[in-house]
């Protein structure tokens, strides 16, 4: 991006309230953004001089009411691209969900080679190397002008989906809201190809598994077994139309009380109440027959793909 350009691009973001920096020392706290919903307690770095002694390079913060960045002071100019696309995906995120994330998103761009980053997110924190900054070598950006920021929504939307109660698959609920929200916020044709082809991907390997008698492919990691709920979830969708998200999530705020009782918290103690109740908020969807079409692919409708351990030895590749 030229030097007369970038200037202009920030004029045009903090005028429509959509990215604000904090000088580095400066806490979030004192920003009017930041000031409406708190990050996650434990979130390692909320502010850009914690961030920059971590990194031991200077950093900077970009700021909106619902998304932050943080990000070393030599990826600012992308970081300012990237964070209009986050703040809409987030946007549409909650209008699909009809709920928050528990706390404020913040995305941590560390330097490449950081020990122990490999992208993920907790606790509405999503950790990612600057790699995802260096806009030059995204074919997207070259191509097509559009920021790769597949990765950083899916992310968000796992955090969205944890908000609920939700369970699915590993993530699978997250990753196909993501799929959709990423198409209206940075559509492009590199990242539909990516999508056509993971759906493919998903295909075969639920129609082998079929073939052999609901048995999972012995040749796939035991981690990929929820292709199989990924594939049902877009058959799903397709039969009942283009309500089926609107109408889950819907179904889903109404077990509120359900998702928040004693017996379903826990990562691993209530995991299986979780995705019971989420099992019977898709089966309470008309003429869908969630739970038929579960038993008819050979997927318990009461213990969690987790439960069954698929990633331990000894797994016995059924998936009920």
């Amino acid at each position: 991006m030229s030097q007369q350009i970038f200037p202009f691009l920030l004029l045009l973001l903090v005028t429509h309230g959509a990215w604000a920096q904090t000088k580095p020392g400066a806490a979030v706290g004192a920003s009017p953004a930041s000031a409406a919903r708190p990050f996650h307690p434990d979130a390692p770095f909320t502010n850009a001089a914690a961030f920059s002694a971590a990194i031991g390079k200077p950093a900077v913060m970009l700021d909106s009411p619902n998304v932050s960045i943080l990000a070393p002071k030599s990826r600012e100019e992308a970081a300012a691209i990237v964070l209009p696309y986050l703040t809409r995906a987030y946007d549409e995120l909650h209008k699909l969900v009809g709920l928050h994330t528990k706390y404020k998103m913040l995305v941590m761009a560390y330097p490449k080679g950081t020990p122990g980053v490999r992208g993920g997110t907790s606790g509405c924190v999503i950790k990612y190397t600057d790699e995802n900054l260096d806009l030059a070598s995204q074919s997207e950006w070259t191509q097509h002008h559009v920021p790769h920021v597949s990765g950083y929504i899916e992310e968000m939307a796992h955090n969205f989906v944890h908000a609920t109660g939700a369970e699915f698959g590993w993530e699978m609920i997250g990753w196909t809201i993501s799929v959709k929200v990423s198409d209206v916020v940075a559509p492009n044709p590199i990242h539909r190809q990516s999508v056509v082809e993971t759906q493919l991907n998903q295909d075969r390997t639920f129609q082998r598994y079929l073939a052999a008698g609901r048995i999972f492919p012995a040749d796939l990691s035991g981690d990929q077994a929820d292709r199989l709920h990924a594939y049902l979830l877009r058959k799903c969708e397709q039969k009942y139309g283009p309500k089926f998200w609107p109408d889950f999530f819907t179904e889903v705020r109404k077990q509120h009380a359900a998702f928040s009782a004693p017996e379903a918290q826990g990562e691993s103690r209530g995991l299986n109440e979780r995705y019971r109740i989420t099992v019977d908020c898709f089966d309470r969807l008309p003429g869908l027959g969630f739970k038929n079409i579960l038993q008819n692919s050979g997927i318990s409708t009461t213990v969690a793909i987790q439960s069954l351990k698929p990633t331990q030895p000894g797994w016995n590749r059924k998936l009920q």
